[in-house]
């Protein structure tokens, strides 16, 4: 028994220290496998913990797992109870925080968010050559004018260290394909040294133009200088400057009491000028919509064709500003100017149309402009409520007729109604008259003189036209008058009288 016993009591000892030693090796692979475990697992699979802070400083108390970033960045986010501080992050890669019976969901994944930042804008150019007829120039800044004297031609230059370099040469007239205007350079440096020193300063705005071109024909007088200077020159109120390159004075001299009134300045002759002349502001050529046309949702100040003729009726103190009203006046005889064209395209039976305008109740007058004396002339037409004549530019003077009063054009053979439209038509009905058109059947044009009936020039004008302008202009316009056939045209009197009765 004693021996039983002491070899119970040694097995015991022998299995403690089997168990015991079978407890340590098992504690150590447990630990040896977290240690794996934790090894293995992504940064971006590790617990962390976000939470914001409110206004009154404590954190809420919502908690869950969302995935870190390597490089996180806090945004602002409108919430009524967040402050300034938005988002704080916290890591904690040691230990997860749960609240009790809480099931913790799987992050989203989000897209990363990039920031753009904002791009300067583009500079827009000085120049814009989007227009059919015209290229035109608008520079602020430090702006430098010299004269061809100075160079090879006259030159605008605008001296600025933020804008790209352009440079171009533009024409400074309102039909940029004329071959006859000498073109001003215009550029843009970033260096002083690059822009010529300044001899003459002034805060005056300038306008740079050119006269040529098809000025002297008092269309063009109007259609090429007058109304787009106008339209460009407006909206400074006088407080602007010409510079004017191809200067002809005897043009100037005629037309005198508009420039006074579109400047408080004397012009500058930019051919011959030894200055370099410096402004904050130039603008280059005139602005243009069309042929005696304002288009007002594109003019400076909202300006318009009727604006131009008001503005005309202002610098010769023409004292009519509506036309005859039959209605308020039955015992009044509308006046009639019959425009007298000596040369080309005149009526060979003028008594006999002046007879007809008198029949259906009209005062005509017969006159045209002398050469020079446009403010003697201008008083007439304003006298008048009607200006009648065939195609030509004594019609141009409508733009001083009164509001209301009626133009009546009479289109030459064959085919020139489009153009006549464009010319007279559309400007007339833009300044708030009553345009009305009459165009001549073959019997009515001494064309019948020169050509026999069966001539293309009658039976196929599409076929001239196609030779160019100078062709159909030689044969339509040059060679062409009318015999007016007042029985077919009375109608159109009618409708003239019937308009200023209403």
């Amino acid at each position: 028994m004693g021996y039983e016993k002491a070899v119970v009591k040694s097995m015991s000892r022998i299995e403690a220290r089997k168990l015991g030693l079978a407890l340590l090796v098992g504690c150590c692979l447990v630990i040896l496998s977290y240690f794996i475990t934790m090894s293995e697992t992504p940064v971006d699979g590790q617990a962390s913990l976000t939470f914001t802070v409110g206004a009154n400083g404590e954190a809420e108390d919502k908690i869950s797992r969302v995935q870190p970033e390597k490089e996180k960045i806090a945004v602002e986010e409108p919430n009524k109870s967040i402050s300034t501080v938005s988002h704080v992050i916290l890591k904690d890669n040691n230990s997860e925080l749960r609240k009790q019976g809480e099931t913790v969901l799987p992050p989203k994944k989000e897209e990363p968010q990039v920031i753009e930042m904002p791009r300067p804008p583009l500079t827009e150019s000085i120049c814009d050559f989007s227009n059919f007829r015209t290229e035109f120039c608008d520079l602020k800044g430090d702006v430098r004018v010299h004269s061809k004297k100075k160079a090879a031609s006259a030159a605008v230059v605008l001296m600025s260290p933020q804008r790209k370099a352009e440079e171009y040469m533009v024409v400074p007239y309102v039909r940029k394909h004329m071959d006859n205007i000498e073109k001003v350079a215009v550029r843009t440096v970033q260096a002083p040294h690059a822009a010529p020193a300044c001899t003459a300063t002034s805060t005056v705005p300038a306008i740079v133009f050119a006269l040529g071109g098809f000025t002297g024909n008092y269309y063009h007088d109007f259609t090429d200088v007058l109304l787009p200077l106008f339209l460009t020159a407006h909206e400074f109120h006088g407080e602007v400057q010409f510079l004017i390159t191809n200067i002809q004075l005897w043009w100037l001299g005629k037309y005198r009491p508009i420039f006074e009134k579109l400047t408080r300045y004397e012009f500058v002759d930019l051919d011959k000028s030894d200055d370099v002349h410096c402004r904050s502001h130039v603008l280059v050529d005139l602005r243009f919509h069309n042929d005696l046309i304002i288009d007002r949702a594109r003019a400076p100040n909202g300006i318009s064709t009727p604006d131009f003729s008001r503005f005309l009726r202002e610098v010769y103190s023409l004292p009519r500003e509506r036309a005859v009203s039959l209605r308020a006046h039955p015992e009044r005889r509308p006046r009639l100017l019959l425009v007298a064209r000596n040369g080309t395209r005149r009526f060979t039976n003028m008594p006999e149309v002046a007879q007809a305008a008198e029949a259906a109740g009209f005062e005509v007058v017969r006159a045209d402009a002398e050469f020079g004396n446009v403010a003697g002339f201008v008083e007439v037409v304003n006298s008048c409520d009607v200006i009648m004549g065939v195609h030509g530019a004594g019609l141009t003077n409508f733009v001083f007729l009164p509001a209301n009063a009626v133009v009546i054009q009479i289109v030459p053979c064959c085919d020139l109604e489009g153009m006549a439209e464009h010319t007279f038509g559309a400007p007339a009905k833009e300044a708030g008259l009553l345009y009305l058109q009459y165009s001549i059947s073959v019997e009515e044009s001494t064309l019948l003189e020169s050509y026999p009936r069966e001539h293309p020039v009658f039976t196929d004008p599409q076929s001239i036209h196609r030779q160019g302008w100078f062709k159909m202009g030689k044969i339509y316009l040059g060679r062409q008058h009318v015999k007016l056939d007042v029985d077919r045209f009375r109608p159109i009197l009618i409708q003239a009288m019937d308009h200023l009765r209403r």
